[in-house]
Parts: structure tokens; C-alpha cells; sequence
């Protein structure tokens, strides 16, 4: 297995965490907030769980960006919006042609939206946030 599979690998792994930590808090708030405001919690607290873990094992060998974690958790929650954008869309659609009064309806939607959201994530955050560095490469941070 070449790099480039070990790292899609170990963000699919890392998602799949992200995935239960969304289900979880989608299931336990949809009775108080509903299928559609549940998913926005849901969404930032797997966001954060799939950064700390991705920064730690998917992308440990890269270049970060950001010396401050701050900066670059704010970074990644805000290039994850345009995951979270396809992610919602996805959901939201399959919520309403399945419906979201079952449990088994927020389990499947909330996998089809977050498939659909991890192909942006990771375009994303391979490309704006963790890089490979190039053998002579000056470092740059903001």
C-alpha cells in the first residue's frame, strides 16, 4: 500500500469515527431539536473529533499550515463548511424521502450525507490545510 492509500485509508477510518460521533448526537438531540437543527451540533462536535485525529494520524507527516492549534482548528471548521454544505444537502434530502421519525432513517441519512461530505473534506484539507512537503521546501506559516 503506497502513501497516498495509507493516508485516504486512515481519513476513511478517522470519518468513520467522525460518523458515530454524528449519529450519536444526531439520534440523542433529534427528539429535542428535530432531524434537520440536530445536525448542526452533531456536525461541529464530529468535525472536531475528525481534526484532532486526522492531525494526529492521517496527516502527522505533513506540513501544517498554522503554528497555533486555534488557528488551525478555526481553519479546518471553516474549509469543513463546504463538506458540511454537500453533507446537509445529501442529508436533508434523504430525510425527507425516508422520513426522519425512525432511528434507522437518521442512521442511513446521516452515512449518505457524511460519504458524500468526506470526498470535499478531504479535497479540502489536502489541499488547504495539510500539504506534503517537497524535499527543499522552505516552510511557510501564517
Amino acid at each position: 500500500m503506497n502513501k497516498k492509500q495509507k493516508e485516504l485509508l486512515s481519513f476513511g477510518v478517522v470519518g468513520v469515527l467522525g460518523y458515530v460521533v454524528d449519529v450519536l448526537i444526531t439520534s440523542l438531540l433529534h427528539p429535542l431539536a428535530g432531524p434537520y437543527v440536530a445536525r448542526i451540533p452533531s456536525f461541529i462536535c464530529a468535525a472536531t473529533v475528525t481534526w484532532a485525529f486526522n492531525r494526529k494520524l492521517t496527516f502527522a507527516n505533513t506540513e501544517k499550515r498554522h503554528r497555533s492549534l486555534l488557528k488551525e482548528y478555526l481553519h479546518y471548521l471553516g474549509l469543513m463548511i463546504f463538506g458540511l454544505v454537500v453533507n446537509y444537502i445529501v442529508y436533508a434530502i434523504s430525510i425527507t424521502l425516508i422520513g426522519g421519525d425512525k432511528r434507522y432513517a437518521i442512521v442511513s441519512c446521516v452515512a449518505l450525507g457524511s460519504l458524500a461530505g468526506m470526498v470535499v473534506n478531504y479535497m479540502n484539507s489536502k489541499k488547504h490545510l495539510y500539504r506534503t512537503k517537497q524535499q527543499g521546501e522552505k516552510t511557510t506559516h501564517e
